[in-house]
């Protein structure tokens, strides 16, 4: 019964409009906030929390921006475009303060957003000043939340501190969700998906850090997304006695079987695809209203993870030099060109994402 009231919860937060959508995921922000001044003393507010976890994550909308703080990866997961970026001209590189203030510049535009640090490729604690960035990004007042993504290979002694102090600083508790991928249960799907032997390392950092946060009395919503071969099975229990050994209580796990793919994405054996979307792609994919500032200071129609391919720059909206209303006209004509005249963008081209915009 748990199950069924979840996934209709969730199939109606998914039929809101954007507006209702980010007015819930705001007010239940506020919710969970109140609830986490004393929730050790009140043990009943811990389910409340959780709820408030999941109805937040359930209601991101589709206009967040994605902040690229670096584009440089220290894996090369085989459902991820970096491998084949790699053998091309792009330049891979951290974000500058350049760069930095020049997005910063543009926030005005944008109301009631929420940052996501996702970038298409790498991984945000690669930038050396990733915790510094962050605090200055969160500091302004159009952004009311935030979110954080990382495979946490990096997540070593020095930034588990760094990220803890963003979280203890974080008064307002804009930051309310952390997300980390992990390569399956074991060490052998580990470096098959990741290509790279980390996974004991990953193990030990999270857990380390999963205590740190019980320790402090936190409640940041942290999920771990476990990404899965074809033959794996997922067993929660499993994944909870392996990376929360902490029993820390706000952690929340899901699991990839399937991947997202185009037409000029390589594909391996080892992995499922999600089938083409049959709907008739006549209105634009609602993921072309996310905004993605690259790390290179580039701006982008994010898409979604391939929305940035090999040698394509068919969803590139201009440079952080130029104007909003720039980047909006180029964006206004990516999707008109769509709906107009079926110019469907090369990574849209085949595409297993697809969401209809509303």
């Amino acid at each position: 019964m748990k199950q069924k009231i979840k996934i209709a919860t969730e199939l109606l937060l998914n039929r809101l409009p954007e507006k209702p959508t980010r007015f819930i995921s705001l007010l239940f922000s506020r919710i969970k906030k109140s609830f986490s001044k004393n929730y050790q003393e009140y043990t009943w507010q811990k389910s409340l929390i959780r709820i408030c976890d999941f109805i937040i994550v359930r209601t991101n909308g589709n206009y967040f921006i994605e902040y690229e703080l670096t584009n440089i990866c220290n894996a090369q997961c085989i459902f991820c475009p970096y491998p084949d970026m790699l053998r091309t001209e792009k330049k891979f590189m951290h974000m500058s303060e350049t760069i930095l203030e020049e997005s910063l510049s543009k926030m005005t535009f944008f109301k009631n957003a929420l940052i996501s640090f996702t970038p298409t490729t790498g991984d945000t604690l690669l930038h050396p000043e990733w915790h510094r960035y962050i605090k200055r990004i969160m500091a302004r007042k159009e952004i009311k939340q935030a979110t954080f993504f990382t495979n946490a290979i990096k997540l070593d002694k020095e930034n588990q501190d760094q990220l803890i102090q963003l979280l203890k600083n974080d008064f307002t508790q804009k930051m309310s969700q952390i997300y980390f991928s992990i390569g399956g249960l074991d060490k052998e799907t580990y470096k098959e998906l990741y290509k790279v032997d980390r996974f004991e390392l990953v193990v030990n950092q999270l857990n380390s850090f999963l205590q740190k946060l019980k320790n402090e009395k936190m409640t940041t919503g942290v999920h771990i997304h476990l990404k899965m071969l074809k033959a794996n099975s997922f067993d929660s229990i499993q994944a909870n006695a392996l990376l929360n050994t902490a029993q820390y209580p706000f952690i929340y796990f899901s699991h990839s079987h399937l991947y997202y793919s185009n037409d000029a994405y390589h594909r391996h054996a080892q992995i499922q695809y999600y089938q083409e979307s049959p709907a008739i792609k006549t209105k634009a994919c609602s993921y072309l209203l996310k905004t993605r500032f690259a790390a290179d200071g580039s701006i982008w129609s994010d898409g979604c993870v391939i929305s940035e391919m090999p040698g394509d720059s068919s969803l590139k909206l201009g440079e952080s030099n130029q104007s909003m209303q720039e980047i909006e006209k180029a964006r206004t004509e990516l999707i008109r060109n769509w709906e107009t005249h079926q110019m469907i963008p090369k990574p849209c081209q085949g595409c297993t994402v697809y969401r209809c915009k509303k």
